[in-house]
C-alpha cells in the first residue's frame, strides 16, 4: 500500500514536471515547484478524490508545500474524515 506521501507526490507529479528529488516535504508548491493557482486547484481536487474527502477553501490556503499537504491529509485520516 502506498503511503500518504507517495499518493500526494503522485498527484503533484501528474500536474507538473518534477523529479522525485524536487518533491521533498519542504518544497513550496508555488515558489519551488512553479504550481500556479489553477494547478493548485486541480491538485486539491485530485487529493479530494484520492483521499475521499472535502478540502475546505480555508484549509486549501494552508496547503503550500508537499509536507503541509501530507500533514493535512494524515490528520484527516486520523480523524476519520479521509481515507
Amino acid at each position: 500500500m502506498s503511503t500518504v506521501r507517495d499518493r500526494v507526490t503522485g498527484i503533484v507529479k501528474k500536474h507538473i514536471k518534477a523529479t522525485d528529488d524536487q518533491l521533498v516535504d519542504t518544497a513550496n508548491l508555488a515558489s519551488d515547484l512553479g504550481v500556479d493557482s489553477l494547478t493548485l486547484f486541480e491538485v486539491i481536487l485530485d487529493m479530494e478524490k484520492e483521499f475521499n474527502c472535502e478540502i475546505q477553501e480555508k484549509d486549501s490556503n494552508n496547503i503550500t508545500s508537499i509536507g503541509s499537504a501530507v500533514s493535512y491529509i494524515e490528520d484527516r485520516i486520523k480523524s476519520g474524515t479521509a481515507s
